[in-house]
């Protein structure tokens, strides 16, 4: 593997690849992944023009490509018991995700792999029965718009269903003796039923029958053959349960009071590890058997992903600190010692953390962070909204928006209604609302930057991507007289035909979350940025793939070319190998320039 170079500027993909953000949250797939032994660790690395998975190691050393897909991008990874070394991966951002084998002599081969349009196969993290021989991955080959559960021969490649329907369903992980799979039945964000599978019969049983919206995550078994969930049953934020096979009763294993996010136990169950995410910043826990938790100390950052080796006394993580270069870490769990296995180059920048601060807004107060770069005067500030909207801003910038401190903008990120990590009621709170709620949000964030006495009113900009980017366009659209110019990055200007055009498995999910067409569609096109166009009165750059999947580029393509229609000033840079996101290195940089040079010459001095 080939370290990047000393001078170039950190990105955040370098050192370990994200996993889909999609499944991510349902505890799907991982990037990293212990050997049968435990003595290497495979992680999926974002070095290179394609993602691929490296080892390393744990007793230390200089990682090793050991699984490149050709022409393709990894994004998960498995380790088999048996010593096979599963990965997912997809072709131009197109998230056709299919999934790969790397056999113990070497040989690479494919073990779900489609050409068929629309096809994906998803490999989950526990997805390998614990004697090799099955591994479970969900895919809509049957119909397009269900995900199901299929078993498939580890030796043969023989395939066979175990759970069909109309929902999404992912591999939540087998039981420590084999005879049950947990699978996770999505039916939208924040409602989620745990299912006991039995890989034999097919027999099923809820573990976390419900009524109404609640969310149950698969996180592993405990030695006892009791399955851990990830719940909010009964209160606003996510905790962690055992939950009794035969009874349904749940122990809380962790019940904090901001909400659990991550969650992994070892393949026998004896040891758990969990983190919690307190207003954006990672803690890490860990138990062995009936032990007390251990918190895992020096953490100032986010943890992205979890692993523990078969025998639960090592535990990896992936880890982004506020300033400092992202890292892959180790923790011994018996004595609690702790080391960087893996670290990006870069240097330390103080620069890059963030003040935490509470914007009032009219339903409650905004969390958000704000990076002050320092210097004379009155700043020209952007607006950083982040993609989801189920999702959150966090104290680490995003790739994109890094270079904007070197060049003397502040940065405000905000976690406004439909944000996760602040509750239940916050996150639904945009369900079929977007364009309503979060307007009232944004203007209230574009208010009080107006007010800082360290920003410059008359230079404000927003951007986002994906909801960010439907964000930005709501801004320029609906508050047009806040924004001296605006990026958009893959977003929606037009709910309706981004509706319409959705993935065939994401359009259960659409309804319930943006809105139904046959009930909504005027709603859906009153809230459109498309719909107030003439609105627009700022510089916009718009930046878009062409095998984008979630958002279609026609999405661009007709936002464009109407602000242009009526006298609008837009940059527009189309990239014809990628798809919701930047999967090139070079891309991302090209991105980053793209964006950089335009916000420059944009947020210039205040004009006379």
């Amino acid at each position: 593997m080939t370290a990047p170079d000393s001078d170039r500027r950190p990105d955040l993909r370098q050192l370990v690849a994200r996993v889909p953000v999609t499944t991510r949250r349902y505890q799907g797939p991982s990037a990293l992944a212990f050997s049968p032994d435990g003595s290497r660790l495979a992680f999926v690395s974002g070095l290179d023009r394609a993602h691929a998975v490296c080892e390393v190691d744990v007793a230390g050393g200089e990682p090793a490509e050991v699984l490149r897909v050709p022409g393709a991008q990894v994004s998960g990874v498995a380790w088999s018991p048996a010593g096979d070394l599963f990965a997912s991966a997809d072709r131009g951002g197109t998230e056709r995700w299919q999934v790969y084998v790397r056999r113990p002599d070497g040989r690479v081969e494919d073990i779900a792999v489609s050409e068929g349009d629309r096809v994906q196969h998803l490999l989950s993290a526990r997805a390998v029965s614990p004697d090799g021989r099955l591994v479970a991955v969900s895919s809509n080959a049957r119909d397009p718009e269900d995900v199901d559960v299929v078993l498939i021969d580890t030796g043969t490649g023989a395939q066979r269903p175990l759970v069909q329907g109309p929902a999404w369903h992912v591999a939540g992980g087998w039981s420590p003796d084999g005879r049950r799979l947990a699978v996770a039945r999505v039916d939208q964000n924040t409602d989620q039923t745990v299912l006991l599978v039995d890989p034999d019969t097919g027999d099923t049983t809820e573990l976390t029958p419900h009524a109404g919206e609640e969310q149950n995550v698969a996180a592993g078994w405990l030695a006892d053959g009791r399955p851990l969930v990830i719940t909010d049953q009964g209160q606003e934020h996510l905790w962690l349960a055992a939950v009794d096979p035969a009874t349904g009763e749940r122990e809380a294993i962790a019940r904090p009071e901001w909400g659990v996010e991550l969650a992994t136990a070892s393949a026998a169950g004896g040891t758990v590890a969990w983190t919690v995410n307190e207003d954006g910043y990672s803690r890490l826990w860990h138990r062995t058997g009936g032990g007390e938790p251990r918190e895992v100390g020096g953490l100032d950052g986010v943890v992205l992903d979890l692993a523990l080796s078969p025998a639960g006394d090592l535990l990896a993580y992936s880890y982004q600190p506020v300033a400092a270069p992202p890292e892959l870490r180790l923790v011994e769990t018996a004595g609690g010692a702790a080391r960087t296995l893996v670290a990006a180059r870069g240097d330390a920048d103080e620069r890059m953390r963030p003040e935490t601060v509470r914007i009032p807004g009219p339903r409650g107060e905004i969390p958000a962070f704000v990076y002050r770069p320092g210097g004379e005067g009155r700043l020209p500030a952007v607006l950083l909204i982040h993609g989801g909207p189920e999702a959150q801003s966090t104290p680490r910038l995003a790739a994109q928006a890094v270079p904007l401190l070197a060049a003397g903008f502040a940065v405000v990120a905000p976690n406004v209604h439909g944000s996760t990590g602040y509750g239940k009621s916050w996150q639904t709170a945009i369900h079929r609302r977007w364009g309503v709620v979060d307007l009232d949000d944004f203007r209230a964030v574009a208010d009080w930057m107006a007010a800082q006495p360290d920003f410059d009113p008359e230079r404000l900009a927003v951007m986002g991507g994906s909801y960010g980017g439907f964000a930005t366009l709501l801004c320029i659209t609906r508050l047009p007289g806040y924004w001296r110019c605006a990026v958009d990055l893959f977003g929606p200007g037009n709910l309706v035909s981004s509706v319409e055009d959705a993935e065939p498995n994401w359009r259960r999910w659409n309804r319930l979350w943006i809105g139904d067409l046959a009930t909504d569609r005027e709603s859906l096109l009153e809230r459109s940025p498309a719909t107030h166009v003439e609105n627009v009165r700022c510089p916009l750059l718009v930046l878009h793939g062409v095998n984008d999947p979630r958002i279609r580029k026609r999405e661009s393509d007709d936002f464009v070319a109407s602000v242009r229609e009526l006298g609008g000033r837009v940059e527009y840079v189309v990239f014809e190998d990628e798809g919701h996101g930047f999967t090139h290195p070079e891309n991302a940089a090209a991105a980053g320039r793209a964006i950089e040079e335009f916000l420059v010459r944009e947020l210039g001095e205040r004009e006379s």
